[in-house]
């Protein structure tokens, strides 16, 4: 994504203050922040940074050369390689490693955490995904804009590692956010969907002309709509769309409805999270992120009914934003 640092750079000094006409800067609130449950600005963040934990999902090099107060890493390996994966005899999750780092900062399943990257991007919004599998009960918010915007606006940052903490977090694993392969081929033939499945893949990703990964077949699952997800993030801001265009990209133009069953996919389910945590926020009952993703569903075969469609300008593609 690009970066939003020159964008910010007029918003220096303490968060919140005013700039020379008295207007708020530009990282003082963000739209997505006034509106969803579970995104947060730096004026909230400054506020309430003593009553929540902080997760960095930055690089390691990132985060050593600076990070907000409070905060310990959770890096991207470990959330990809060591949660869950889909295995010839099914979906298996095994979120000890995952609660280990949890304890170690500080972190119990009742505590509310933000977590925060360089910006608003994909990794933020999987690591939400991945504590709300885990069954977090408190609540998992997204700084929008991350680091870059509160390091412009002058909030505080440290450089010297967090020592480790002493908590211990126990996972009670919830399902209900999770699509298995077989979840999806249940609701998948060869005429189409019976529930909303998004793939949050680039066009050529989903129409098979960009073949990422080594794998049998390149295209789409059958009946899914493509919805890229970079149109979810005003790359400029480095931040979430505002509410009112959410609106329009998601129960506008592709049509999606609160009270539908709702998929989201694209390659390893990484950026199929960014549509998970959007439709999550406009309180959809049932939102699913499809944890094998492509890299699983391009593994099978339609013998075993696991339907896919493949070829330029077949489906689907929502490119509001494009």
């Amino acid at each position: 994504m690009a970066s939003a640092g020159a964008a910010l750079a007029a918003t220096a000094g303490c968060l919140g203050s005013s700039d020379g006409d008295g207007e708020q800067p530009a990282a003082y609130t963000t739209p997505a922040a006034a509106e969803f449950d579970a995104v947060v600005d730096s004026q909230w963040l400054e506020s309430n940074l003593d009553d929540v934990r902080l997760l960095d999902v930055r690089d390691e090099e990132a985060f050593g050369e600076g990070r907000i107060p409070g905060a310990h890493h959770f890096s991207n390996s470990e959330m990809f390689d060591t949660y869950a994966e889909e295995t010839p005899d099914g979906f298996e999750a095994d979120p000890e490693a995952i609660a280990w780092t949890l304890s170690q900062a500080g972190i119990e399943a009742d505590d509310d955490v933000v977590v925060y990257g360089a910006e608003s991007n994909l990794w933020e919004t999987y690591a939400i995904y991945t504590l709300n599998a885990l069954g977090h009960e408190g609540q998992v918010s997204l700084l929008d804009g991350g680091f870059t915007v509160w390091d412009a606006a002058g909030g505080e940052t440290v450089s010297e590692a967090p020592e480790a903490q002493e908590a211990t977090y126990e996972a009670d694993l919830d399902a209900s956010v999770v699509a298995t392969r077989e979840f999806v081929a249940d609701n998948v033939d060869e005429d189409g969907a019976a529930v909303p499945i998004l793939d949050m893949r680039s066009p050529a990703e989903y129409w098979g002309e960009d073949e990422r990964g080594d794998l049998d077949r390149f295209g789409h699952v059958t009946g899914a709509t493509n919805l890229n997800f970079v149109q979810s993030i005003d790359d400029e801001a480095g931040r979430l769309r505002s509410p009112e265009e959410l609106e329009t990209l998601w129960l506008d133009d592709a049509g999606l409805s609160a009270d539908e069953t709702a998929v989201a996919y694209c390659q390893t389910a990484i950026r199929a999270s960014v549509g998970w945590f959007v439709l999550d926020q406009f309180g959809f009952d049932d939102v699913r992120n499809y944890e094998g993703s492509w890299a699983d569903w391009g593994t099978l075969s339609e013998d075993d009914g696991y339907y896919y469609t493949t070829g330029e300008d077949t489906g689907t593609v929502v490119d509001t934003f494009a």
